[in-house]
C-alpha cells in the first residue's frame, strides 16, 4: 500500500506539471496567435515595422528560444530606416528567457517519464486505484488555478511582477517601451491574454482528466459489488 501511495502521489505532481508545460510550449509557440493579438494591439504602427517584417522577426525569435538560432541580433525597417531590432539589454533578457524555457523542457521529459512509469506500475499493480488518481490528479491544480486566474484577473501586472521577480535573478525584463521594441511587440495586454488562454486549456484538459478518472472509479465500483 506504501509504494501504492508514493505512485498515486508521483501520478498527482507528474500528470499536471506534463499537461501544462505542453500547454506553455504549443501555444507560446503558435504564430497564429502572434498575428492576431498584433492585430489586436496595432503593433506595427506602435513598432514601425510592417507586419509581414513583424511576423519574420517572430518567427526567428521563437527559433531562437527553440535553439534553432544562435543568436537575436537581426534586422528590419523600423520607421523606414533599416536598424538592429533588439539592443543588447533586450537580447539579454532573452537569453535568460532561452534557459528559463530549456529548463521547461528538461522538467516536462522528466515529468512525463515518471509519469508514464507510474502509470505504468499501477495499472499492472493497483489498477483500481486509477479512478481515484486521476480525480486527484485533476482536483487539486483545478482548485490552484481558479485562485491564480482569479488574482490575475484583479491585477494581472502585479502577478506578472511576480513572477518575474521568481523566475529572473536580475531586472533586465525591465524595458521600455518608448524605445525597446521587444517590450513594444509583446505589451503587458499579450501576456495577459496568453497566461489565460494556456490556463483555460489547462483547465479543459484537467476536467477531461476529472470525468475519466470518474468514469473510471465508477467502473471499479460497479465490478466490486
Amino acid at each position: 500500500m506504501k509504494k501504492a501511495l508514493l505512485f498515486i502521489i508521483l501520478i498527482s505532481i507528474s500528470l499536471p506539471f506534463v499537461l501544462l508545460l505542453t500547454d506553455l510550449e504549443v501555444i507560446a509557440f503558435e504564430l497564429g496567435f502572434y498575428e492576431k493579438k498584433y492585430e489586436e494591439y496595432n503593433i506595427s504602427e506602435v513598432t514601425g515595422i510592417e507586419k509581414k517584417n513583424l511576423m519574420i522577426i517572430t518567427k526567428e525569435m521563437l527559433d531562437y528560444l527553440k535553439g534553432n538560432r544562435e543568436d537575436l541580433i537581426m534586422f528590419a525597417e523600423v520607421n523606414g530606416e533599416t536598424e538592429q531590432v533588439f539592443e543588447e539589454r533586450e537580447i539579454l533578457h532573452m537569453v535568460d528567457v532561452k534557459e528559463l524555457f530549456s529548463k521547461g523542457y528538461i522538467i516536462k521529459n522528466i515529468m512525463l517519464i515518471v509519469l508514464i512509469i507510474a502509470l505504468g506500475w499501477l495499472a499492472i499493480y493497483y489498477r483500481e486505484a486509477i479512478g481515484k488518481t486521476l480525480i486527484a490528479s485533476s482536483l487539486w491544480p483545478m482548485i490552484l488555478m481558479s485562485i491564480l486566474g482569479l488574482l490575475m484577473y484583479v491585477d494581472f501586472n502585479k502577478y506578472f511582477t511576480y513572477f518575474h521577480h521568481i523566475f529572473f535573478t536580475n531586472d533586465l525584463w525591465l524595458l521600455d517601451p518608448n524605445t525597446d521594441i521587444l517590450i513594444q511587440m509583446l505589451p503587458i495586454e499579450f501576456f495577459s491574454s496568453i497566461a489565460f488562454k494556456i490556463l483555460s486549456f489547462f483547465v479543459v484538459e484537467l476536467l477531461i482528466v476529472l470525468v475519466i478518472g470518474i468514469i473510471l472509479n465508477r467502473k471499479i465500483k460497479c465490478k466490486s459489488q
